[in-house]
């Protein structure tokens, strides 16, 4: 039997934990899978503001729903962490994080940065190696490493929210070589990302400042369809972008999947679109909101 982990995610309101596995061709068992709000204020863009109310959230978590503090695989993400997906010469492994740093020696304090990568396309067809590369401040990540030490969870590992989407992508056979947005909504904040024919083409945060009850939301979500739209086109990659998922989204919201596929003439869903075989999990979990953790279960193929 498939060894059970955990996987856990930390947004800007609440904790989210999936516990479960995934078989060999790629099938995702969700087992159980839990949600806990914490205190506003807690965290503001994956930087952590209260360490005490999120870690008396954090343990009551745990404690209530008798979710094992072994094997727990974590998922971060926040505008102190700086992503690019890079195309670099075949190399040892061991002289990766070094020409990283190379490539971004203009960025200030880079040599006390951590720089850790993940391997999107081993060998391009022009010989070339596509990797998603990360770097964070070590206070940040230690934040995080002291928060569960303290709560008494051991992590196991970390991993960054647009890579875990990467590896989703790449995941689910419903996906593949389509040219499709990703727009993710967490309280006030819109991560976009762009895959074009199954490959990752660029990620970026933006501010939302209407709230979904209010009549500009709509207007001002569009817009940044429209935007990842026509930059697409402008790419002139011969690959029109086709669908658009949303994640994070309210049930209030639930209207603007049919508005957004009339207006743009495309195909707008709730992430991820999953096929029969993709995915078992009980009745009631709604893959949408669990994407970080999902995508955390999964690796690249």
């Amino acid at each position: 039997m498939k060894e059970q982990s955990v996987h856990v995610y930390i947004s800007n309101k609440s904790i989210k934990a999936v516990i479960g596995s995934v078989s060999k061709n790629r099938k995702i068992n969700v087992n159980a899978y839990y949600e806990e709000e914490f205190e506003e204020g807690c965290i503001l863009n994956g930087i952590i503001m209260n360490s005490y109310s999120l870690q008396e959230a954090l343990t009551e978590m745990w404690r209530k729903n008798n979710i094992p503090s072994k094997n727990v695989h974590l998922v971060v993400n926040g505008s102190s962490i700086t992503t690019k997906h890079m195309k670099i010469p075949q190399m040892a492994p061991g002289n990766v994080v070094n020409f990283i740093r190379t490539e971004f020696k203009d960025m200030e304090g880079i040599q006390n940065m951590m720089i850790d990568y993940s391997v999107v396309v081993p060998k391009n067809q022009d010989g070339s190696c596509s990797i998603f590369a990360v770097i964070a401040t070590k206070e940040f990540i230690t934040s995080y490493v002291s928060l569960f030490r303290e709560a008494k969870i051991d992590i196991c590992s970390i991993d960054l929210q647009q890579n875990c989407l990467i590896k989703l992508v790449k995941t689910f056979r419903s996906l593949t070589d389509k040219t499709a947005a990703v727009i993710i909504l967490d309280k006030n904040t819109l991560i976009e990302c762009l895959f074009s024919n199954n490959d990752f083409v660029m990620t970026r945060r933006s501010r939302i400042f209407a709230t979904p009850e209010e009549p500009n939301f709509s207007r001002e979500i569009g817009q940044h369809i429209n935007s990842l739209i026509q930059f697409q086109k402008a790419e002139q990659t011969g690959s029109d972008i086709t669908d658009v998922f949303l994640s994070g989204f309210p049930e209030s919201a639930s209207g603007l999947t049919e508005y957004y596929s009339n207006s743009f003439g495309i195909n707008v869903a709730e992430f991820p679109e999953c096929q029969p075989g993709d995915i078992t999990a009980p009745e009631s979990f709604k893959p949408s909101d669990y994407m970080e953790v999902l995508g955390s279960m999964t690796r690249y193929w």
